[in-house]
């Protein structure tokens, strides 16, 4: 090639770099990011989010806690947690109000480079370990046709710009600042869901019964074994009249003849009021910390199916929960046992609540990343240590109280005997017309025969002294037997009159009673509808609880009584007025105050 082409092809090359510059230039400076100031991010209404999922990265572990909610044929229900039913409406409109519209208030970054300075990395790289900084928070929004509504990345809040905060979205390396609140992001499980698991009042609880003993269960080659300490079964009553609870029943079990035998509480002890106020406010309070799906095979009344029994993959995954199918009873029927005990609570609607506790479940994941901080030194507590529970409902007829029926006024003896009588005296009564229509035909016969005879006779020209008074008698006769009349219909009708004012109030006793019957009932009726509905709730799932709440419900002898204070003795909270009157301090005012 000659010096003129070689110079020449310089020449083509370098026209042709120039025009790409050219070219590519101008598209390079018209995208202006700053130009995004201002814009709106994420703009969709507020109930078209379907399903939520949100993801953090946990630095300890160097793995991901992801959260999901979704809607599906109208009910909200939490995947991430096996399908449990979310209260998720409102919680979702919240989470959706946090992202919908936002402004774009500035552009912080526009390289990648910088993501982990400002807390927008994602979570889902599958290149982080523990020593990543600057994960932020994943959000993924999608509709009913699962296609995304927006899809961001959540970083740290902006220094001295309360409310700010990085984000960007998840495809793109511009990071924008917004204003928004990340709490209402929740990956916590208990806001998302109906956290009061019994939804009881502890006013209405009537009676208690606990069976406290600790069971330690292991499978061998022939079959499941265990370890039974049984301790005390109490059954406690609660009296609404005096706020009191009374002791029904207490036994505690005879290790040596391996029998409850009876105990009793001893002159200078008693029930400990307020531990059983703690027990009920327990029952009223006690708040899910987690769910777990149950095996298959068991029933809503959490009985151990035969199928149930011969699946030992099901069993060990029971048994390492703290629950073990056994056979229980004379006929060897199937049923859960516990690892620490059972409580049954009964309210005076006839619903019964059966809980039974289980193993502890140390640090349970709920999507939070970040564990539950305790002073340096301390010892856990139950706000970190949690407790599998089982729940099952059962009604119980006779905790509703049986309606007392008014006794029925008597009918008067003639009255009982014209009701049973009532046709007959009908008939007769249609007879005796008859009769006296006859008598007064042969009377007035007899009465014609007679006037016939005197007709025949001569009459006399005067009255004798005889006839005069035989007139006389008759006329006296007459108005005798016109009183006597009288005074019988009197009778008569004040007899009708009470007998009919007897009736009304039978009438009124039996509408009265009849309504009393349809209230019990309805009442019954109710309680069993009730119930069928806690187990249709309860029946696919065993609970997490706090392990502080389960030691507040699950109480044994040692709890349950205690010492009675020493004459002249004041608790601690007791006040000065009742220490007793000045000058006369054995002279209590009024007793140990009632428990609250």
């Amino acid at each position: 090639m000659s010096e003129m082409a070689k110079t020449l092809a310089f020449v083509a090359a370098a026209a042709l770099a120039l025009m790409a510059a050219f070219v590519v230039a101008p598209r390079e400076n018209t995208f202006d990011v700053e130009s995004l100031v201002g814009q709106r991010l994420n703009e969709f209404d507020i109930d078209a989010p379907k399903r939520l999922k949100i993801v953090k990265f946990n630095p300890e572990t160097a793995s991901t806690n992801e959260f999901e909610v979704a809607e599906e044929n109208g009910l909200w229900t939490i995947p991430s947690k096996q399908g449990y039913p979310a209260d998720a409406a409102k919680q979702m409109a919240e989470a959706a109000t946090c992202l919908i519209d936002r402004e774009v208030l500035r552009v912080a970054a526009s390289s990648a480079s910088q993501h982990a300075d400002l807390g927008v990395v994602d979570p889902t790289s599958s290149n982080l370990d523990s020593q990543d900084e600057g994960v932020g928070i994943r959000v993924t929004m999608s509709d009913n046709n699962n296609d995304n509504l927006t899809d961001m990345i959540v970083g740290k809040p902006v220094k001295d710009a309360e409310g700010q905060y990085y984000v960007r979205r998840t495809n793109q390396d511009v990071v924008y600042v917004v204003t928004l609140d990340p709490e209402k992001l929740s990956t916590n499980f208990q806001d998302w869901i109906e956290d009061d698991l019994l939804k009881i009042n502890s006013f209405d609880i009537r009676k208690v019964a606990i069976k406290d003993y600790s069971a330690e269960m292991m499978i061998t080659l022939a079959g499941i074994q265990m370890d039974w300490d049984r301790r005390a079964e109490m059954t406690l009553t609660y009296d609404a009249d005096t706020s009191e609870w009374q002791a029904e029943s207490l036994q505690e079990f005879d290790k040596d003849g391996k029998k409850y035998i009876d105990f009793t509480i001893a002159d200078d002890e008693e029930l400990n009021q307020e531990a059983l106020k703690d027990l009920a406010d327990g029952l009223d309070d006690l708040l899910l910390v987690d769910v777990e799906r149950k095996p298959a095979g068991l029933s809503a009344d959490l009985k151990a199916g035969d199928d149930f029994m011969k699946d030992n993959a099901a069993a060990t995954s029971l048994m390492a929960r703290g629950f073990a199918p056994v056979a229980i009873g004379p006929n060897k029927q199937s049923d859960i046992l516990s690892s620490e005990g059972e409580v049954t609570a009964s309210l005076q609607d006839g619903v019964e609540y059966v809980l039974r506790f289980g193993n502890l479940q140390m640090d349970t994941e709920t999507g939070e990343t970040k564990p539950v901080e305790t002073e340096e030194g301390a010892a856990p507590s139950g706000d970190n240590i949690h407790r599998y529970l089982f729940v099952m409902a059962r009604f119980n007829e006779n905790m509703i109280e049986k309606p007392e029926l008014e006794e029925l006024p008597a009918l008067p003896e003639d009255s009982k005997e014209d009701a049973d009588t009532e046709s007959g005296e009908d008939a007769s009564a249609a007879e005796e017309p008859a009769s006296d229509e006859s008598a007064s035909d042969d009377s007035e016969a007899e009465e014609s025969d007679e006037a016939s005879t005197d007709t025949e006779t001569p009459p006399t020209d005067e009255a004798t002294p005889e006839d005069e008074s035989n007139a006389e008698d008759s006329e006296d006769a007459d108005e005798n037997a016109d009183a006597e009349s009288d005074e019988t219909d009197s009778e008569e009708t004040s007899k009708d009159e009470e007998l009919a004012d007897i009736i009304e109030k039978r009438k009124s006793i039996e509408e009265e009673n009849q309504r009393r019957l349809d209230e019990y009932q309805a009442k019954i009726k109710e309680g069993k509808e009730r119930v069928a509905e806690l187990n249709e709730r309860f029946g696919d799932w065993y609970y997490v609880i706090s392990n502080d709440v389960y030691q507040k419900i699950h109480l044994g002898l040692d709890k349950l009584v205690k010492k009675k204070e020493a004459e002249g003795e004041t608790g601690e909270a007791a006040s000065a007025a009742d220490e007793g009157v000045p000058g006369l301090p054995n002279l209590p005012l009024g007793g140990a105050p009632a428990p609250q």
